[in-house]
């Protein structure tokens, strides 16, 4: 077998092989991706031995893995980032040693295998993060206007400055013309946000329940109190195939909400979350957890105690983790939540 290592990159990847039989290292060379042309001849230049291309699992992955599956003789492997640096780090980093760094963990069966999601799990995820990046428009928006009404010194007379009230008052209070420009401006992106927000929403609604497995794990994750439509979308599109996980761990690690922990003979030190993988997962999650705790006695039981021993974002990070475990039991039990009381709370570390 041939084992070729990618540096994938936007505009170009360079690669490089090695032979699984002889152990030649074979020279590297730099293939663009307006030209993939150059992909083919590369890999052609092997003839009809079994090929192995593996690359990092970053952004454009997924469309190189659906590139490569044109070939039925290329195996397509991602892997992961943080692993393969964990595995073989080295002193010199340049794209010609990050390639040949893949081909050999490839020859040696040592590959940090990413899991990439298929066309229609994208599909969602990509629906999810857009609404997400939706909701930014809308948070900026109203923040530029309430920055610019404290510049003027004028005190807002609602808390909800974007409620019926508050337009009103928007509307009719004077203003300097270039703020009352302004003012029009953001309200006006902030209305066509809002409209587009909702044709999101329906979409995605739409995916969902005419996915029978996504309907029914909706339906599930709807039982737990304070978990909404947006939650559940976002939990759905972001783990992908939930079996894929084996213990309640490996999905709290998944969303970043384990803390990083060094061992050493009889010495435990933990510190912050790792912060690594969905970050819009680990967002939604710390977003809810405190109205959650609010609903559910034992969320709460876990809130009050984290926040007295640490602090309230800790406790929110804490309660965020309980709920993406326990959302992927009910998922793999296909058991709806149960509101039941606990007789006492297991530990959960948190950063």
């Amino acid at each position: 077998m041939i084992h070729v290592g990618m540096d994938l990159h936007h505009r170009s990847s360079v690669v490089r092989a090695l032979s699984g039989e002889t152990g030649e290292l074979y020279p590297a060379r730099r293939i663009h991706h307006d030209r993939i042309d150059e992909l083919w001849q590369y890999l052609d230049s092997f003839g009809a031995e079994p090929i192995r291309v593996v690359f990092e699992a970053i952004s454009n992955a997924r469309w190189m893995y659906r590139l490569l599956g044109q070939r039925a003789h290329v195996e397509r492997v991602a892997v992961t980032p943080h692993k393969v640096k964990i595995i073989a780090e080295t002193v010199s980093k340049t794209d010609k040693i990050d390639a040949g760094k893949l081909a050999w963990l490839s020859s040696v069966n040592m590959l940090p295998r990413a899991w990439l999601p298929d066309e229609r799990v994208e599909r969602l995820r990509e629906m999810t993060r857009h609404r997400a990046d939706l909701l930014g428009v809308q948070t900026k928006c109203k923040n530029q206007i309430t920055r610019g009404l404290v510049r003027l010194g004028m005190q807002r007379p609602y808390d909800d400055l974007f409620g019926a009230l508050g337009r009103r008052w928007l509307a009719e209070v004077p203003l300097p013309e270039v703020m009352r420009l302004q003012v029009e401006h953001w309200l006006a992106l902030l209305d066509a946000t809002a409209q587009r927000m909702g044709r999101m929403d329906r979409k995605i609604d739409g995916i969902i329940q005419g996915d029978p497995i996504w309907a029914r794990a909706a339906a599930l994750l709807d039982t737990i109190p304070g978990v909404g439509k947006v939650t559940i979308s976002t939990l759905l599109a972001e783990l992908g195939d939930w079996r894929r996980f084996r213990r309640r761990a490996e999905v709290a690690s998944f969303a970043g909400l384990v803390p990083a922990s060094k061992r050493s003979a009889n010495t435990k030190r933990y510190g912050h979350i790792t912060k690594r993988g969905s970050k819009e997962l680990r967002r939604v999650l710390t977003e809810i957890a405190q109205g959650v705790a609010r609903k559910v006695p034992r969320y709460g039981r876990l809130y009050a105690r984290v926040a007295d021993q640490k602090c309230a974002n800790v406790a929110k990070t804490a309660v965020a983790r309980r709920l993406i475990e326990d959302a992927w039991t009910l998922l793999m039990k296909e058991e709806p939540f149960r509101l039941m009381p606990v007789q006492a709370e297991s530990p959960t570390r948190v950063g």
